[in-house]
């Protein structure tokens, strides 16, 4: 079959030839329609991402939409290493399949479902978004922060407060009356006060590093007369470095609770659960992601080009 194949780790992945997918106890075939070149594929693909193998080659990609042998178009992932679905054919766990709607283009199911579930997943599950609460989205300028904000609207949250450094795009996000837009910048602690002087209920962070350690610092109480609201300070993404200083005071003056969400601390059945309503909601309008549509045949030309890429194989 005809793959995206990686054969060294420092360039992107090549159209060849790649072996069929053998049939495995507890596996059905998948023929792919579309797949999403996420962040955390190029990750692997790079061997920088926890989840990298060492096994070369492979194909990458994580999720995708294909057909079944039963004619069922489903969104579906989890292909055993070396496979991958940037691929004709895979292989995918029995049971994880989860029908498109008629209504959703398959490119558009494949590039907008794997950034959606960042922050979806999260804020239903273990952050435990209440109804009304207010949620701040660092890096909220970016495809899966953008993605964030509206999501949190839709699952209840009565304010977001978007901080991220592109001011155009937070010009849009802050025509919503419900969004308080804030810089990342030398003012971002003063900016997070300012926007909820009351508390932050959960915080969804796409960038880590220096701006974690500046947001964090923005939720810090000082005295012991208080009684601290509880802060879900969720741990997505890492663009701004991988490792902060964290003050042991902070955490225990507080009541900050930090936790990732990422591939190995998702549990499947939250997955499977809320997967549907994620592909209904982008179906009826209510989420989207632009996204460029290329054939697998040009994935070493299109894999360094800017921009949400899906490839059809």
């Amino acid at each position: 079959m005809k793959a995206a194949v990686v054969s060294d780790l420092a360039r992107p992945p090549r159209y060849a030839d790649f072996r069929d997918p053998e049939p495995r106890e507890g596996f059905v075939p998948v023929r792919m329609l579309a797949v999403g070149v996420h962040r955390i594929v190029r990750s692997l693909a790079s061997g920088a991402h926890y989840g990298a193998g060492d096994e070369l080659p492979f194909v990458p990609g994580v999720d995708g939409v294909g057909l079944l042998d039963d004619g069922r178009r489903v969104y579906t992932g989890g292909s055993p290493d070396p496979f991958g679905t940037l691929a004709e054919r895979t292989i995918v766990p029995d049971g994880f399949a989860v029908p498109v709607p008629d209504g959703l283009d398959s490119a558009v199911a494949a590039g907008i479902v794997n950034p959606a579930m960042s922050s979806w997943l999260p804020l239903v599950g273990r952050a435990g978004l209440r109804e009304g609460g207010t949620v701040l989205v660092l890096g909220a300028t970016g495809a899966s922060g953008g993605l964030a904000v509206r999501i949190a609207l839709h699952l209840g949250a009565a304010r977001v407060i978007a901080a991220g450094r592109d001011a155009e795009a937070l010009s849009r996000l802050g025509a919503d009356p419900r969004v308080t837009t804030v810089t990342i910048d030398d003012g971002l602690a003063d900016g997070i006060r300012a926007a909820a002087p009351e508390g932050i209920d959960v915080v969804l962070d796409y960038v880590w590093g220096p701006v974690a350690e500046t947001a964090l610092e923005a939720l810090r109480r000082t005295g012991l007369s208080h009684t601290s609201a509880g802060t879900s300070y969720v741990q997505i993404g890492a663009v701004a470095g991988t490792r902060i200083a964290l003050d042991a005071a902070l955490l225990r003056s507080s009541g900050i609770t930090i936790m990732g969400s990422g591939a190995g601390s998702i549990a499947p059945r939250l997955l499977l659960q809320e997967l549907p309503k994620i592909l209904d909601l982008a179906a009826a309008g209510g989420i989207g992601l632009p996204v460029r549509v290329a054939p697998l045949s040009a994935v070493e030309a299109e894999w360094p080009e800017p921009g949400r890429l899906v490839l059809t194989p």
